[in-house]
């Protein structure tokens, strides 16, 4: 038996991967910055190495409306090009958050064509974490995995000497 993984095509000058976190939780502290630590921490690994995070987004910013995260293009470059090699790629996306039922994230694969900040994410994610049991009281972790099959296009520039 042949195990057939998804294929992701990922073009290292056009295309990101972008981290989208919203707080879910109807609880009402009773200002924005009481309690002061409460937050989503989120990581993405890639092939168990991290491009993004940890990183820490606390409710009072997550609140008025979702964050984006876009991955920093050297370093998820740099871990594409390895996992290239061998033609697949583990996806991890990791959260712990201070209340249950609070955090939710979700990762998109999104293609830069014109360089545009984003402000909205449409579509389906690629994965997508909400944790629905608490660890214990006041803490959740929740993580996603993905398998996929890995075709990168990475374009040869030629640079003109004079």
């Amino acid at each position: 038996m042949e195990v057939v993984y998804p294929r992701l095509s990922f073009d290292l000058d056009r295309d990101a991967f972008v981290v989208w976190l919203r707080w879910v939780s109807l609880e009402r502290p009773l200002s924005p910055e009481e309690p002061p630590a409460q937050g989503i921490r989120v990581e993405l690994q890639l092939n168990r190495n991290a491009v993004l995070g940890p990183t820490i987004a606390y409710r009072r910013d997550l609140e008025p409306a979702p964050r984006l995260y876009r991955v920093p293009r050297s370093r998820c470059s740099e871990v594409l090009r390895v996992a290239s090699r061998r033609g697949l790629l583990d996806v991890q996306l990791i959260i712990h958050g201070s209340i249950a039922n609070a955090p939710y994230a979700a990762l998109y694969h999104v293609r830069d064509d014109d360089g545009e900040p984003l402000t909205e994410l449409p579509g389906t994610p690629l994965l997508q974490v909400q944790p629905s049991t608490p660890g214990d009281r006041w803490h959740v972790a929740g993580q996603a995995n993905l398998r996929v099959q890995l075709d990168l296009v990475e374009r040869r520039r030629l640079r003109v000497l004079a």
